[in-house]
């Protein structure tokens, strides 16, 4: 199979503004994934004094949203001084069916926060590009 075959490109959170306390998520399930590259995209702040939102990676074996467990938290207040992409490379064998991401603009900020998000699912020895082929230089590369 041609390398560009065996992946495939899924929207997950549509380019959005989000204001303070208003969660972006979407859950996708990896049933056919071997790896997961999640790609969010974030505008830079309008205001000086904007707090970046925090970023959690979480799974669950159900898509009952009652159900799912944070894989990751560890973007808690992300700089969007400059606009930025914030990837995380997921190896799905070892992960729960369904994952879900969820970006939480912070609820002190007086900015809105323009986000998209998108997944790049592939196969069984189509194993995602090396970070730094995949970010763009001031951007954040997360493995789990």
């Amino acid at each position: 199979m041609i390398k560009a075959q065996a992946t495939k490109d899924t929207l997950l959170i549509a380019p959005v503004a989000k204001t303070n306390s208003s969660t972006a998520s979407a859950t996708f399930d990896t049933l056919g994934m071997d790896y997961a590259t999640i790609r969010i995209a974030l505008s830079s702040e309008i205001n000086t004094n904007a707090v970046g939102p925090a970023i959690s990676l979480l799974e669950a074996d159900t898509s009952n949203a009652t159900n799912f467990a944070t894989i990751t938290a560890d973007r808690a207040a992300e700089d969007i001084t400059a606009a930025k992409e914030v990837v995380y490379h997921v190896d799905t064998r070892s992960r729960m069916r369904y994952l879900k991401l969820q970006i939480n603009p912070n609820t002190t900020t007086n900015d809105n926060v323009t986000l998209a998000a998108i997944v790049t699912s592939s196969r069984l020895g189509q194993s995602p590009a090396s970070t730094s082929d995949m970010v763009a230089s001031g951007s954040v590369a997360v493995i789990v």
